[in-house]
């Protein structure tokens, strides 16, 4: 480009000014481009770094909670979050028991994890109260008259006595309002040993429940022996170091209703690992009458062929999963054949969707067995 400059001596100088051709331009670009590729898997790695330490640190403050529910009411929780199974849930389970301790559970969530609210919603929102039993303190404590002839009910409690239909607009905003935003919530998923610690069994090596009207399930609290306590823990024939309390929960049903920022069919997270189960059908052991107890065709020899499932707990952290254990310590696990599961020793099968026998959750890290002693 040619540009008319100053005169010296009379004479015009012209003064040439180049700019950049669209070659060199397109070649910045592409530099440019290659640089930033190059950055945004590290940044990934970095960021999928601070959400695990994140992730980490809420566990570790869950560890000091349950640990100091335990001095207290021996047991490290009151049980399970879990309405259908445990209770109402804003007086029952390890939720409720932070809670009360001030821990706002509901904001503390794994943030890698895609489920960010917990299966329980769907039965809040949902579940008809007539098909609740007996078996579980589903109302949870008693309505109370103030002074004023106010009449003041927990909210599970409320849902049943206020007539609040399954699957409401009412509801949902009731659920919402005196159960999700006071901080009732979790993307955790507390593992067996947590919430159940143990079987109940008859003289046959069956599960038996201590309620003839409720159900002799591996997940019914009437079946087993209820949440774990400190006392069980350190009878244990393995070190508090090997026993999962809480880790990411993996992926349940959707959920059925919007509640807060979670969507309507967004996943919702898991509420406990299954327990024992047979290998590789994940089937609870059964039985015939009369079976004895030793030998090697006698029930006991059949449950310590058992191991835990736990294939509710998440790898969301890019591979790996964060596991609480019972001395308040956090390590991560991984999955490192990427089926999206946790092996402890299962075969491969139809019924239980490991890949390969590929084991990642190793008995000198994680107890897979089905008892504590």
């Amino acid at each position: 480009m040619r540009v008319s400059g100053q005169r010296k001596g009379g004479r015009e100088i012209n003064q040439l000014r180049r700019g950049f051709t669209l070659i060199e331009l397109l070649v910045v670009i592409s530099i440019v481009g290659l640089l930033m590729a190059m950055l945004f898997p590290a940044l990934n790695v970095a960021r999928e770094s601070s959400r695990r330490t994140a992730c980490s640190a809420n566990l570790r403050q869950f560890g000091i909670g349950m640990a100091t529910h335990a001095q207290c009411h021996q047991s490290f929780c009151s049980g399970a979050f879990d309405w259908r199974h445990d209770g109402c849930v804003t007086e029952i389970g390890w939720v409720a028991d932070l809670v009360k301790q001030g821990t706002p559970v509901g904001k503390m969530l794994c943030p890698s994890n895609p489920c960010q609210i917990s299966h329980a919603y769907n039965d809040l929102l949902n579940k008809a109260v007539s098909s609740f039993d007996d078996c579980v303190n589903w109302k949870g404590s008693p309505a109370t008259t103030e002074p004023d002839g106010t009449v003041t009910r927990n909210p599970c409690r409320a849902i049943a006595e206020l007539g609040l239909a399954p699957g409401s607009e009412e509801r949902r905003a009731f659920v919402e309002k005196y159960i999700f935003l006071k901080h009732f919530n979790t993307n955790y998923t507390a593992s067996w040993w947590l919430v159940r610690s143990g079987v109940k069994l008859d003289e046959d090596g069956n599960l038996v429940s201590d309620n003839t009207g409720c159900p002799a399930s591996r997940l019914s609290r009437h079946a087993t022996l209820g949440p774990l306590t400190r006392a069980r823990a350190d009878a244990a024939h393995c070190s508090s170091s090997f026993l999962p309390l809480l880790g990411c929960g993996a992926a349940a049903k959707p959920l059925t209703m919007p509640i807060g920022t979670n969507l309507l069919g967004v996943p919702t997270a898991h509420g406990m690992t299954a327990g024992p189960v047979t290998n590789p059908n994940m089937a609870t052991p059964s039985f015939a009458a009369g079976t004895p107890r030793e030998g090697a065709s006698g029930w006991l020899a059949g449950w310590k062929t058992t191991l835990q499932d736990y294939r509710h707990f998440g790898p969301v952290h890019r591979g790996s999963c964060n596991l609480l254990f019972a001395d308040g310590s956090v390590r991560f696990v991984t999955d490192t054949n990427g089926d999206g599961l946790l092996n402890n020793g299962f075969q491969p099968a139809a019924e239980n969707g490991f890949s390969d026998d590929k084991i990642e959750l190793s008995e000198d890290d994680v107890l897979s067995e089905w008892k504590l002693r």
